[in-house]
């Protein structure tokens, strides 16, 4: 008999953003022990990821974690989305995660996007519904990892093998790409699904082909059949070849200096954190310039231009900041940028913050 858990709020908050942005979740422990304190069933990112993809649709990642000591299924999951007005969500969808069964002790990521491409959508909130036990897949599914290339786009290769005594049908393969977060964001999902069954004992090649999203740093495989599961695989460093460097802009933050509040010509400092990852053997470097442009809000007016700029070497973290005094009160975006010497983009702009100046 399936045993059925209700599941109370989980809430993700995205700050605004019209490219990609950061959602919050608030893990707290409800009745049914789920929630940040390791009980139950409940997201492993505190900051999953969102973006607008090329045709307008809002997408939303994330990544589900069984710490149960059975498997479950048929997790429902709510997306509500919201324009940048109004509290009352303006599109909502049900979705659920990329395994119909998640073993016990096991994780899911989860993609979910917007039912249709609306531009005003600039905050969601995501919610665990609910889900069921499972019957126990096993995990009879083994994946040997070729090589990863990088470049324009991702271009990935390896072996699938059923090592039990049932033909593997209806396979899918999932390589899931995540960023430098700890613990990290799920960024991407490629998915495919092979054509064939595998025999027992048999093997199969694949390969997935996709887009490279910039903020990827590691990479994982996942795949299931009608009946058995794979083991997570982590791609290996050492099997991934790259064309060229990926460089991150992450953790964009404001702080006041002086005291709590944001108030007229006291100093905010903006921070955020830079990341190069190269996987040939050429050891390499980045002059780069990391901007700060905040706008008023209601005009779009820029208030204020800021620069820094430093050397960014391979696999190491920079963590530049700019201080902003403010001169006049109101609700300011701050965006930030990186750039090269010449003028060319690093990487996809970090998020966009909203702060509000008082007068006192």
């Amino acid at each position: 008999m399936k045993l059925n858990f209700l599941l109370l709020l989980l809430l993700i908050l995205i700050p605004f953003s019209t490219l990609d942005g950061f959602a919050q979740i608030q893990n707290e422990v409800t009745k049914s022990g789920t929630g940040g304190s390791g009980e139950g069933v409940f997201f492993v990112n505190t900051y999953p990821f969102s973006f607008k993809d090329g045709k307008g649709y809002t997408v939303v990642l994330g990544e589900i974690f069984n710490n149960h000591n059975f498997p479950i299924t048929d997790v429902k999951i709510r997306v509500n989305f919201y324009n940048n007005i109004s509290n009352e969500p303006i599109d909502s969808v049900l979705g659920d995660t990329i395994l119909d069964s998640i073993p016990a002790l096991g994780t899911s990521p989860v993609i979910i996007k917007s039912s249709a491409p609306n531009s005003a959508i600039s905050r969601v909130d995501m919610t665990l519904l609910g889900f069921d036990s499972s019957p126990v897949k096993p995990l009879s599914l083994s994946i040997i990892t070729n090589s990863l290339k990088i470049g324009d786009s991702l271009s990935f290769s390896g072996i699938i093998t059923n090592n039990d005594t049932m033909d593997a049908t209806d396979i899918k393969i999932h390589l899931v790409s995540v960023d430098i977060f700890d613990p990290p964001r799920v960024v991407d999902i490629s998915s495919i699904n092979l054509d064939n069954s595998i025999n027992p004992g048999k093997s199969q090649t694949f390969s997935i082909n996709t887009t490279l999203n910039p903020k990827s740093v590691n990479y994982y495989i996942l795949a299931e059949s009608e009946n058995y599961l794979s083991a997570k695989v982590n791609i290996d460093t050492k099997d991934i070849s790259s064309e060229s460097k990926i460089i991150t802009l992450n953790d964009v933050t404001s702080t006041n200096i002086k005291q709590n509040n944001s108030i007229i010509f006291s100093p905010i400092r903006i921070d955020a954190q830079i990341f190069m990852q190269e996987f040939t053997s050429i050891n390499s470097e980045e002059h780069y310039v990391f901007y700060v442009q905040i706008k008023e809000a209601e005009s779009g007016l820029v208030e204020f231009i800021g620069k820094s700029s430093a050397v960014l070497y391979e696999n190491s973290r920079e963590n530049p900041n700019i201080i902003w005094i403010p001169e006049n009160e109101g609700l300011f975006f701050i965006e930030t940028y990186l750039w090269n010497t010449d003028d060319v983009t690093l990487s996809s702009p970090g998020e966009i913050l909203i702060i509000n100046i008082n007068t006192e």
